[in-house]
């Protein structure tokens, strides 16, 4: 008696479910948010020694530092870019908006040209500072700038 309530209880829970789901769509046929919300960010800023020289050649790129999988709208590409003569960068990535994960990491790959050998480093983004300089369709969509400047210390 207890199997066959269950197997009558799951049948009319699937059916309901199944039409919540459909009641889901707008008069389009379009999903309503469905998905992973995720948001455009580019960070620039200047490195610099401690001093406050601008170093030219570090290598700086975003990273999601807990999930392993680092592609499509669930992290980012490892697309890196290198300081210019002045010490500036700008880094652009995809993450969900606001994710703590998410770090810039900033690396001396050239040695001791440009002013000596520093300390690799992993920097926290501050998403409060992020300014939206473009609006998307939804809560979650949009382009966002964050300025970040950093001082590297040498080895």
């Amino acid at each position: 008696m207890k199997v066959r309530f269950y197997r009558w209880y799951n049948a009319v829970l699937t059916v309901l479910l199944s039409m919540l789901g459909y009641g889901c769509s707008t008069s389009s046929d379009e999903v309503v948010e469905y998905g992973t919300p995720y948001a455009e960010y580019r960070v620039k800023g200047k490195v610099t020694d401690e001093s406050g020289v601008p170093i030219n050649g570090i290598k700086t790129y975003a990273k999601n530092v807990v999930v392993s999988d680092i592609s499509g709208v669930h992290g980012f590409g490892l697309d890196s870019v290198q300081t210019d003569a002045s010490g500036q960068f700008a880094v652009s990535f995809r993450c969900f908006p606001g994710n703590p994960e998410t770090k810039l990491i900033v690396e001396d790959i050239d040695g001791d040209a440009n002013g000596g050998e520093f300390l690799s480093d992993t920097l926290d983004f501050d998403f409060n500072k992020a300014v939206q300089t473009t609006k998307g369709e939804r809560w979650y969509e949009g382009s966002f700038e964050i300025t970040q400047d950093i001082k590297m210390q040498k080895k």
